[in-house]
């Protein structure tokens, strides 16, 4: 027995596999998920000339994806042969890789597809008076014979990975599936805006765009939602631009937003989307990231899609000037829509090496110093003192006696009445006092021989996540009722986690309902918000639930973080001193009163010693 084994262990014979098993390996690479599937059979349907393509979808594309263009069909000789492994009408030789221009080329997604799923196919060429059906059940041919048909090819896979267990159970849930699905759509349809595209999903119409549309119009019908885009087109030698972007206001908390192409090509390019933030510059918030399409027309000789069987990975010769091209279009384009004001060549200031702060002309021309030039090194060295003190100092003695104080003058109103204080289970009891702001964001405390400089956005921002977490939690919120309800478009990405996300949303005090299509109808807001444009709310919210998700915040405390940041006071709101009072005894209450819920602290603290010290009392 053992002489036996030992046998069969030194005897592993070379044999080639079986094609229908090559078929499944591969599939594995190049369709990992329902949305590849689309994918695919719509980049065919771009090669094959459509100007029309309709994609249905049922249960995330497992039970049913169809793919229907006018393109230029198969010959009925050639039908079969299609789904031969290898077999391509893109390329001939090694050397065509070179000069590339269609999206397809390796002759793998057909069998890959036929052999995870049920796939029937139905095509027609204009020269023949009728069409051809083709039927694959896990990659094994059951008929070919003709049919009538228009001119084109309608592709339907159903029951796919029906064949391959383990790979179904790898799937993400239906929404997310669907997520990626109308994601993908999107980019395809935004990537060649003069193809009418449709998406069905379960019935329903996520978009139906017609042909010969403008990049601006597309991108305005995709994403748009009443937001500004900005359109322009550069050429910088070896690269062309030609894109339409938001404006510097119009962010989101991550790169879902954006839509890069080379040759046409939807690829995933982190050079590019770096490339994207930076042509922005300062424009924008730290952390966001704008939203729109650029379309990238490189030399085919300059560029390597040869990567990955999913062929959105590519390689750029010289990467590095294709990025500056990209911030240098981005910057054109604001600069020439007045968003940049223009530098000034005549600086009075010269900065450090390496600051970015300088001297700016404004758009009325005044001349405005941006910056002083280089920080003495105490200044620094004090700021990382004062955010290294960030936590609030319980153990130091309470003022007994506060006074109200003129918040503007410092004057002392009053002679001293009460002690307001918060005393709770979550925190001892803690005088204080009111007497100053700065800007308009800060207020300044005393308490005991301790000064606290308190961010009074971050504070209500809060004060607001833990009673909007408790209300969530309790299915108690409050919904303030719109005189009229707001209709809003959303995007397709938006809508798919707007429908996975519906109970929450109810239960945070949103009363929204679908109105066709990609419309909501709003008619109710959170009353803990007081928004003041609810379309504007429901929109940001779930751009932030969308990015928090990912960062792996569940849904309840990505919903309670996004509607406290949009509902918080922000720089610029005066608080009466009254306000601020109730706002410091809130933020006293909290179960973490020392940061929001982005981690920013709340206050810093500054001590009698560290002054002295400043001052040189010490």
């Amino acid at each position: 027995m053992n002489d036996a084994s030992n046998e069969t262990r030194r005897q592993r014979w070379i044999r080639p596999l079986p094609e229908r098993v090559v078929n499944k390996i591969a599939a594995g690479e190049v369709i990992e998920r329902p949305s590849a599937v689309v994918k695919e059979l719509v980049e065919n349907s771009l090669d094959a000339g459509a100007d029309r393509i309709d994609i249905v979808v049922e249960k995330s594309g497992v039970k049913l994806i169809r793919i229907v263009d006018n393109g230029c069909g198969i010959p009925e000789e050639q039908i079969e042969i299609a789904f031969g492994r290898h077999a391509t009408s893109k390329i001939s030789a090694f050397d065509d890789l070179e000069t590339l221009g269609s999206y397809g080329f390796r002759g793998e997604a057909l069998p890959s597809i036929a052999s995870v799923s049920r796939l029937r196919m139905v095509s027609r060429p204009a020269a023949q008076a009728a069409g051809t059906e083709i039927i694959y059940e896990g990659g094994v041919l059951q008929s070919c014979q003709p049919m009538a048909a228009a001119v084109g090819t309608v592709v339907e896979t159903a029951d796919l990975f029906y064949n391959t267990p383990a790979r179904r159970k790898f799937l993400k849930t239906e929404t997310t599936e669907a997520r990626h699905i109308s994601r993908l759509a999107t980019a395809l349809a935004v990537g060649r805006p003069e193809v009418g595209f449709s998406l069905k999903m379960n019935g329903r119409v996520v978009f139906n765009l017609p042909t010969g549309q403008s990049l601006a119009e597309r991108v305005g019908a995709l994403l748009g939602g009443g937001r500004k885009f900005l359109s322009f087109a550069f050429e910088g030698g070896l690269v062309t631009v030609e894109g339409c972007i938001g404006a510097p206001d119009v962010v989101q908390n991550n790169r879902n937003g954006q839509y890069l192409f080379i040759n046409g090509r939807y690829v995933f390019a982190p050079m590019l989307s770096h490339a994207f933030v930076a042509g922005y510059g300062e424009l924008i918030v730290p952390g966001g990231f704008p939203i729109g399409a650029l379309l990238l027309s490189i030399e085919p000789t300059e560029i390597d899609v040869n990567v990955h069987p999913s062929k959105t990975e590519i390689k750029l010769s010289r990467d590095r000037e294709v990025h500056d091209a990209v911030v240098a279009a981005i910057r054109d384009a604001l600069r020439q829509d007045g968003v940049i004001p223009e530098l000034s060549s005549g600086a009075t200031v010269r900065p450090e090496s390496g600051s970015r702060h300088g001297s700016i002309n404004d758009r009325s021309g005044s001349h405005v110093i941006a910056g002083i030039g280089s920080s003495p090194p105490a200044t620094k060295e004090f700021l990382a003192e004062l955010y290294q003190s960030s936590k609030l100092d319980n153990s130091g003695p309470a003022e007994p006696n506060p006074v109200a104080v003129d918040t503007e003058t410092g004057e002392i109103l009053e002679k001293p009445e009460s002690t307001v204080s918060s005393e709770t289970e979550h925190g001892p009891s803690v005088g204080f006092r009111l007497v100053g702001r700065f800007s308009d964001l800060y207020l300044l405390i005393q308490a005991g021989d301790d000064l606290y400089i308190v961010d009074q956005h971050t504070a209500h921002e809060r004060v607001l996540y833990e009673e909007i977490l408790r209300q969530i939690e309790a299915n108690s919120a409050s919904a303030q009722t719109l005189l009229f309800p707001v209709q809003l478009e959303l995007s397709p990405e938006q809508l798919s986690l707007f429908e996975s996300a519906t109970v929450i949303f109810q239960r945070s005090g949103f009363i929204v309902a679908p109105f066709g299509g990609r419309m909501v109808n709003i008619e109710a807001v959170p009353a803990i918000g007081r928004a003041r444009s609810p379309e504007k709310m429901l929109r940001h919210v779930l751009d932030d639930i969308l990015a928090l998700r990912k960062s792996g915040h569940d849904m309840k405390k990505a919903m309670a973080q996004s509607i406290a940041c949009r509902s918080a006071v922000m720089a610029g709101d005066r608080l009466s001193d009254e306000e601020a009072r109730r706002l410091l005894e809130r933020l006293l209450r909290c179960d973490d009163r020392y940061s929001c819920p982005h981690g920013r602290p709340t206050f810093i603290r500054i001590s009698r010693e560290d002054l002295d010290r400043r001052f040189g009392r010490g």
